[in-house]
């Protein structure tokens, strides 16, 4: 069957109706993710990337992604997909930004002792952390991810996240028991 309208083969106004039906419904059910959710995608952005502009924009690009995914993705799935996106973005930019930022100047000074106290928060301490141990530590405490969902997540063998959590978690041990400040910002 021909339909001129529609300048397709095999098309009725049955099914642009129910195409048009199903897209509706699709944008209506992304729109009320989006809405009940967009605080704790924000929220895991900037813990992942350390700045809110930097996480909005994650947010952005991984949601743009996932509404053209939308039909293809599983009811109930949403979330682990969305994370599973803004994972894989932020990774990726990473791995850019490390190929983008080798210079042959010497990195900025460490922060002096009375700079540490006052820039000891927890996104300072996540900012040092190598981008991995950084991503499997937000999975795994902030998220409260098991281990077998964090590889899921992240593609990577669970052996792997478990070393990758280890050694952040020392890393932030060993940050966290640099020797207190003396002099004037000691504390008696």
């Amino acid at each position: 069957m021909y339909d001129t309208d529609s300048q397709t083969i095999g098309t009725t106004d049955d099914d642009r109706d129910r195409r048009e039906h199903m897209r509706r419904r699709d944008e209506a059910a992304f729109r009320s993710f989006v809405e009940e959710r967009q605080t704790m995608l924000r929220r895991r952005a900037y813990l992942l990337c350390g700045n809110w502009a930097d996480g909005d924009e994650l947010v952005q690009e991984a949601l743009a992604r996932v509404y053209v995914a939308w039909p293809r993705i599983a009811t109930g799935a949403e979330t682990a997909y969305t994370r599973r996106t803004m994972m894989n973005l932020y990774l990726n930019d990473q791995r850019k930004r490390r190929r983008e930022v080798l210079t042959d100047e010497a990195p900025e000074p460490a922060t002096t002792d009375h700079d540490r106290e006052l820039a000891m928060t927890l996104t300072d301490l996540l900012r040092d952390l190598p981008e991995k141990q950084r991503a499997v530590l937000v999975l795994r405490f902030w998220e409260d991810l098991t281990v077998p969902q964090i590889a899921e997540c992240t593609g990577v063998a669970e052996g792997t996240i478990k070393s990758q959590i280890s050694r952040g978690l020392a890393a932030l041990r060993d940050r966290l028991a640099e020797p207190p400040l003396t002099g004037a910002g000691a504390f008696p």
